[in-house]
């Protein structure tokens, strides 16, 4: 059981150690597209990002950042019924519920929100996700092969989606 822990709305002054957790999340898990030698945000531009964001919360145990997540909306009005969803949890906390509790804040937003189908991308060896994002409703879509390459072959990227009650089954 992980102590004192909360979820909230990730607020500017948070930059910094959102920066750092991506990082260090980024040298934990092999499952993201760049390495963290690539990922160069500015504070200023994670200040940004916070502000600009549809959703963005934090996970904090202690008064440590130990995860977060994010809902990217368009502006466009054709596909502003969908968001774009990305989460990061440390590996320590891995595994206790803390991706289980971002999740349920996600579709409780995106439903007060008239969200219609959140998306999201994932690593195909990426089984805990996988597992964690059907547990909540959400479905293959797609492929793209060979999306990632590694010094070990290639790896395919899954696109997955969730959509709300109210509209079609998926098939």
């Amino acid at each position: 059981m992980i102590e004192n822990l909360t979820i909230r709305n990730a607020e500017t002054s948070d930059a910094e150690k959102i920066l750092l957790l991506v990082k260090q999340v980024m040298n934990e898990s092999p499952f993201f597209p760049r390495t963290s030698d690539e990922f160069n945000l500015t504070i200023a531009q994670e200040e940004d990002y916070i502000k600009n964001t549809a959703l963005f919360l934090v996970a904090e145990s202690n008064g440590k950042i130990i995860g977060s997540t994010t809902l990217d909306r368009s502006s466009l009005s054709k596909l502003n019924h969908t968001v774009s969803f990305g989460i990061t949890i440390l590996k320590a906390y891995s595994g206790q519920g803390v991706g289980s509790l971002l999740m349920k804040k996600i579709i409780e937003w995106a439903e007060a929100n008239k969200v219609e189908k959140i998306d999201l991308e994932v690593f195909e060896d990426n089984t805990p996700a996988i597992s964690l994002y059907k547990k909540f409703g959400f479905v293959e879509e797609g492929r793209k092969r060979k999306a990632i390459k590694t010094n070990n072959g290639y790896t395919d990227i899954i696109l997955m989606a969730r959509f709300s009650s109210d509209l079609y089954s998926v098939k």
